[in-house]
């Protein structure tokens, strides 16, 4: 499924598990409840997806344009977000235990908690919340 084409489509529920999603178009997709898990989504195209309560726990995420998209209770354990666009994104309720954010921009994201932070893999180039800055 490398460099797929599914931007818009319904993909609730579906199970993509180690799936090649490599560069795909996922943009506006509606993925919620889906299971990604260690799934190869580096530079795939999530901008404004429905990632709501989605199994993404060791899926490659990294430079993924994830701008607007919807991670509410998102499992996102140890994920790749290494320098993934965030954007606007809603974290809300996202388990990010060990999630790897080092070099993420995180200043604009949404419902981003310290617990969530201390959690997760950052590093100095992790840009973090205003409200978060040490």
């Amino acid at each position: 499924m490398h460099c797929m084409d599914l931007h818009g489509q319904d993909l609730h529920g579906a199970i993509l598990s180690d799936a090649d999603l490599h560069r795909a178009d996922l943009h506006r997709a509606a993925l919620r409840g889906a299971d990604l898990d260690g799934a190869d989504l580096h530079r795939a195209d999530l901008h404004r997806a429905d990632l709501r309560a989605v199994d993404l726990q060791w899926a490659d995420l990294h430079e993924a344009d994830l701008h607007g998209a919807d991670l509410r209770g998102a499992v996102l354990r140890e994920a790749d977000l290494h320098r993934a666009d965030l954007h606007d994104a809603d974290l809300q309720h996202a388990d990010l235990k060990m999630a790897d954010l080092r070099g993420a921009d995180l200043r604009r994201v949404r419902g981003l908690t310290r617990h969530q932070l201390v959690e997760a893999v950052t590093d100095a180039m992790t840009r973090l919340p205003q409200r978060m800055d040490p």
